[in-house]
């Protein structure tokens, strides 16, 4: 686990649970330090609270999993689960159910072929449509229609 708490208290709290002897927190890392990281993981997780702001936005940390050619397993909001399963790169789970969160890592975890095989679906649909080359192609479309029509 790498990056910093919020709200702060919430650290203290997870420390304090039984359980942390088994997480290795590595805290906040920078670019250098996320790369080397994700080198040695076998999965992405980006399970967030089904808030109005996490609900409709694009989490740059599920394209950076992909991009790694890591499978990712995320929380169940419409807009995320439609590219998770476009790109059939990992699976979408209820945020609030940890017996499910648990269970779909290990289902995961133990089926190396087919966590293989999202990986590089995720890195495939990176390198074809989720990056900044098609994005701004589009930008550019937009602003030239933008200002034809005026």
């Amino acid at each position: 686990m790498a990056g910093n708490f919020s709200p702060p208290s919430l650290e203290q709290e997870c420390k304090s649970h039984p359980a942390w002897k088994n997480v290795e927190f590595y805290g906040y890392l920078d670019r250098n330090g996320v790369n080397e990281l994700l080198k040695k993981v076998r999965l992405g997780m980006v399970i967030l609270e089904a808030t109005p702001s996490y609900i409709y936005s694009l989490p740059v940390k599920m394209f950076e999993y992909m991009a790694s050619g890591l499978p990712v397993i995320a929380s169940d909001f419409s807009l995320w689960r439609g590219i998770i399963e476009s790109a059939n790169c990992g699976i979408c789970i209820d945020q609030t159910n940890s017996a499910e969160i648990r269970n779909k890592i290990n289902s995961l975890i133990s089926e190396k072929s087919n966590l293989s095989n999202m990986g590089k679906n995720g890195r495939k649909a990176v390198e074809e449509k989720y990056n900044w080359g098609n994005e701004e192609r589009k930008m550019i479309k937009f602003y030239q229609e933008l200002f034809l029509y005026k």
